[in-house]
C-alpha cells in the first residue's frame, strides 16, 4: 500500500487541452486511476494549485480554488474516489483523495481557511515559491520566517483538523511552524539538502525538528532535487541518509506527478513507484521499514492531524 503526499491532478486537467478522463490508462500521462491502482496507491494528497502564470510571473488566483475543487468533486462522483474529510475516511476501500491547498497566498484572512474546510480542503501549504503574508518561501531573498498572521493560520488549521504542509517553505518558516505546532505536520514533497543542495530541499535542522514534531518528509520525484541524472537508486540515497541519521519514522513519499514536466528515468509514471520501493531494498531497507515509508508513517500523521 502506498500514500502519495502530492500530485497536481487538478492542475493537469485545468491546463491540458482535451485530456482523457482520469479513469483512462492514458499513455504518457504521469498519473491516472489505472496507474495508481497498479502501483497499490491507497491515498493521494490531491493539490489545488492556485496560481496563474501571466507571461512569466506567477499570480495567486482565488478562482482557481473553485475550479480545482470542481475537478476533484467530479472525479469523486464519476469514478468513485472517496474524498477524505476525517480519520474514518482513511479506511474506505479504493483510491482516496485528500484535497490540499498548495500555497496560502490566496487566503485573505484566517476565516477563509474555515470556508475551505467546509468545502472539503484538508491540508494547507503555508507558502508556494513566493513570500506571502503568512510566511517566507524557500526562494525568499530574506528569510523572515513565519509571520504573526502565519502563527494564527497554523493554529487555526490544526484546530480545524487540517494538515499543515511545509513544502516550499523557507528554513526559518519551517522551524517556526515546527516550534508552535501542536500536531504533526508534513513536508509533502521535498528531498534532502545534505545529499543535493537544491533550494527546495530541506536541511538537517528542519528534519530534526520534523522528527521531534512527529511529522513526515515526503521524498519527491522532482528531478532537480534528486541529482543531475536522477534514478530510483539516487532517490533511495536521500532516504538512506535520513534513515541513518534520524530514523525511518520521518520518511514518506510525495511524487509531484502531474506537476512536473520531466520525471526521473524509471519513475516516469505512478505505476513505476514500485521501482523506488525496490531501490529502497537495494540500499538496505527492511520490508518493515519500506512499509513505514510507503504508508504507515503518513497514516500515523493523518490519524493525529485530522478530526474523527
Amino acid at each position: 500500500m502506498i500514500v502519495d503526499l502530492h500530485q497536481d491532478i487538478a492542475y493537469y486537467f485545468l491546463t491540458s487541452l482535451n485530456p482523457p478522463p482520469f479513469d483512462h490508462d492514458y499513455g504518457g500521462r504521469q498519473s491516472d486511476l489505472p496507474k495508481l491502482r497498479r502501483a497499490g496507491v491507497d491515498l493521494v494528497f490531491a493539490a489545488v494549485f492556485p496560481f496563474v502564470n501571466a507571461y512569466g510571473s506567477w499570480t495567486p488566483s482565488r478562482e482557481l480554488i473553485l475550479e480545482g475543487l470542481k475537478v476533484y468533486y467530479t472525479i469523486s462522483e464519476r469514478h468513485g474516489v472517496k474524498l477524505v474529510e476525517g480519520r474514518g475516511d482513511l479506511y474506505a476501500p479504493g483510491v482516496k483523495f485528500l484535497i490540499a491547498l498548495e500555497g496560502a497566498d490566496v487566503l485573505y484572512t484566517v476565516e477563509d481557511l474555515r470556508l475551505l474546510y467546509k468545502m472539503g480542503v484538508r491540508a494547507v501549504g503555508i507558502t508556494w515559491n513566493l513570500d506571502n503574508k503568512w510566511g517566507h518561501s524557500c526562494y525568499s531573498r530574506r528569510d523572515g520566517g513565519l509571520t504573526a498572521s502565519g502563527e494564527e493560520l497554523v493554529e487555526e488549521a490544526q484546530r480545524l483538523g487540517m494538515v499543515v504542509d511545509l513544502a516550499h517553505a523557507s528554513k526559518q518558516t519551517a522551524l517556526d511552524v515546527l516550534k508552535i505546532a501542536k500536531k504533526p505536520v508534513v513536508i509533502s514533497h521535498a528531498n534532502v539538502r545534505a545529499v543535493n543542495p537544491h533550494p527546495r530541499n530541506v536541511d538537517d535542522d528542519v528534519i530534526k525538528a520534523l522528527l521531534d514534531n512527529g511529522g513526515v518528509l515526503g521524498l519527491t520525484f522532482i528531478p532537480g532535487t534528486i541529482s543531475q541524472s536522477p534514478t530510483p537508486r539516487d532517490l533511495a540515497r536521500h532516504a538512506a541518509y535520513v534513515k541513518d541519521k534520524f530514523g525511518v519514522e520521518v520518511l514518506a513519499l510525495g511524487t509531484d506527478y502531474l506537476g512536473i514536466s520531466a520525471t526521473p528515468q524509471g519513475l516516469e509514471s505512478a505505476d513505476k513507484i514500485p521501482n523506488f520501493i525496490n531501490a529502497l531494498r537495494e540500499v538496505g531497507f527492511t520490508e518493515e521499514e519500506i512499509e513505514a515509508v510507503a504508508w504507515r508513517n503518513a497514516y500515523r500523521v493523518l490519524k493525529e492531524a485530522l478530526r474523527g
